[in-house]
C-alpha cells in the first residue's frame, strides 16, 4: 500500500523496508472493540452533570484499528482510535485533555491496560476538531489461542490502573 497507515508512517511498498511473510499475513491479531458506553465523553459545567444546555465540549470516539507484530514469544501490537470534538453550548476556545484506555483482555485476566492522554485543541466555531490517539507499547505474551479482546474508550475514572 502506498499511503500513511493509521500509525503515521510511510510505507512505500518496497519490500526491503520491512519483509512480511505469509505467516504474518495469516497471523491472529485480535480486533479492537469500543465498550459500551466508553465511546463518548462529555464535559459540563460546574454541578451541572447530564444537563444539556451546560455541554462545554463532547468527544467521541469514530473507528479503532490496530496492527501487530509477533517476536520473541510476545505479540506487540499498536492501536489506534479516531475521533472528533465538538463544542457544546457553553463550550469555549482552549485545550482539552482526553483520558483514552487501552486495555487488553484474555479470559478473566487483563495483561494489558493503560491510560494515555492526548491533548486536543479546540478552536472557537471550528466545528469538529479531529484528533487521533496511539499507543504504540501494548505487549503481551504470544497467545497460544485466539482469545484476546482489546478494548479502547475513554476513562473518565477513578483510575485504579495506571
Amino acid at each position: 500500500m502506498n499511503m500513511n497507515d493509521a500509525f503515521g508512517k510511510k510505507s512505500t511498498g518496497n519490500a526491503a523496508d520491512e519483509e512480511l511473510t505469509a505467516d504474518d499475513l495469516r497471523a491472529y491479531c485480535p480486533r479492537v472493540t469500543l465498550r459500551e458506553g466508553t465511546a463518548i465523553l462529555r464535559t459540563y459545567t460546574r454541578n451541572n452533570q447530564d444537563n444539556p444546555d451546560e455541554i462545554i465540549y463532547q468527544a467521541t470516539i469514530t473507528d479503532v484499528t490496530r496492527s501487530c507484530k509477533y517476536s520473541g514469544g510476545m505479540l506487540y501490537m499498536q492501536i489506534a482510535a479516531a475521533g472528533r470534538v465538538v463544542e457544546g453550548p457553553k463550550g469555549t476556545a482552549g485545550n482539552l485533555e482526553l483520558p483514552v484506555r487501552v486495555a487488553v483482555r484474555q479470559g478473566e485476566d487483563v495483561p494489558y491496560s493503560q491510560l494515555g492522554k492526548i491533548q486536543v485543541a479546540v478552536s472557537p466555531n471550528a466545528g469538529a476538531t479531529q484528533f487521533i490517539f496511539k499507543d504504540e507499547q501494548v505487549a503481551v505474551p504470544a497467545p497460544t489461542s485466539q482469545n484476546l479482546q482489546i478494548f479502547v474508550g475513554f476513562d473518565e475514572g477513578p483510575y485504579d490502573t495506571p
